[in-house]
């Protein structure tokens, strides 16, 4: 990859938490510390769960979109002097990607769930669609009463965001993801285009660029004591994609298994969207897309964060992560 997800040094700032069995990877996802719950996922991913354990693990960690109190994040929302301008602008920038990231991943998941090979890999992905729409909800409900949003319904108030994302946002969701679909609407039975489609979806946007964005978005928020019911309920919605995202890993592996031909189909999809994928995280105001500061963090440390958490789902799907190194220019 040329100068995008390769960039800059680690920036984790911690170390991860080591576990010794699934059964403890999976009580650590119940924690409130974000790092802690990216740990709990790389040990439940590297475990290759069936897809009966991760629907029962979906029976174990319901939520509901009420379950949080935001009268604290609605008394600093409203503090003129608690946000400077740059750092509300950057954070309105960061919660509608992820609101209208939720609204796309819904809509697009049905073929996926149509075309999988199994009963079992049907039943987990209607779980996947039932938990996007609970995000999608989440967001609207944070809008509506943190943020002040006005808006008739949930269509409208997603509406009024889109200036908000960035125009490789648009390309990753609004085009390859909804092509990715669109193939599965038409054909179910072809194989090879889930194989495409579940890279696209659980590996780039969620495991790659939601997990790390969030990641990043829940740490700076709770070193400064800011919008404590945004960060549980957001770290709630995390709790799921580390599902969606063993998911992923655990199809593709077993599908690379069965035909090695398809681990050239991830290495294809990942060489087409990762260039553009990298630039999602990347303000629309910034001057220079690879090397730009944040009122939070500089761009090195999500780009090189987001460069290893992909290295692990690949790792764990039996590819080399050095595949990624023939994006390099």
């Amino acid at each position: 990859m040329s100068n995008d997800l390769s960039n800059g040094s680690q920036g984790n700032g911690s170390a991860e938490a080591e576990f010794t069995t699934e059964d403890e990877a999976l009580q650590v996802l119940m924690d409130g510390d974000i790092d802690k719950v990216m740990s709990g996922l790389d040990r439940i991913i590297e475990a290759a769960p069936s897809y009966e354990k991760l629907f029962m693990r979906w029976q174990r960690q319901h939520w509901s979109t009420e379950d949080f109190d935001f009268s604290e994040d609605i008394r600093q929302w409203n503090d003129p002097d608690m946000f400077t301008e740059e750092e509300r602008k950057f954070l309105l920038f960061g919660f509608s990607q992820f609101f209208l990231g939720e609204e796309r991943v819904t809509v697009e998941l049905l073929p996926f769930a149509m075309a999988a090979p199994s009963h079992e890999a049907q039943a987990f992905l209607t779980t996947q669609i039932s938990d996007e729409a609970k995000h999608m909800v989440f967001f609207d409900r944070f809008y509506r009463e943190v943020l002040g949003m006005k808006a008739n319904d949930i269509g409208a108030m997603l509406d009024t965001q889109r200036v908000n994302v960035n125009k490789d946002w648009e390309t990753l969701f609004d085009g390859i993801l909804h092509e990715c679909a669109e193939r599965l609407r038409l054909d179910p039975t072809d194989f090879p285009a889930l194989v495409r489609g579940v890279t696209v979806y659980m590996i780039v946007i969620e495991g790659t660029l939601a997990l790390t964005g969030a990641r990043f978005i829940v740490k700076s928020l709770k070193q400064r004591d800011w919008l404590p019911g945004f960060v549980a309920g957001f770290t709630a919605v995390n709790r799921d994609e580390s599902r969606h995202v063993g998911f992923g890993v655990k199809f593709l592996a077993d599908a690379i298994k069965a035909d090695p031909a398809n681990a050239r189909i991830v290495e294809e999809t990942l060489q087409e969207c990762l260039p553009v994928a990298s630039l999602v995280f990347v303000p629309p105001w910034v001057d220079d897309p690879y090397n730009f500061e944040t009122p939070f963090y500089h761009s090195s440390e999500i780009f090189a964060y987001a460069m290893k958490a992909l290295s692990k789902k690949l790792a764990a799907m039996g590819l080399d992560p050095a595949v990624l190194a023939g994006d390099a220019a």
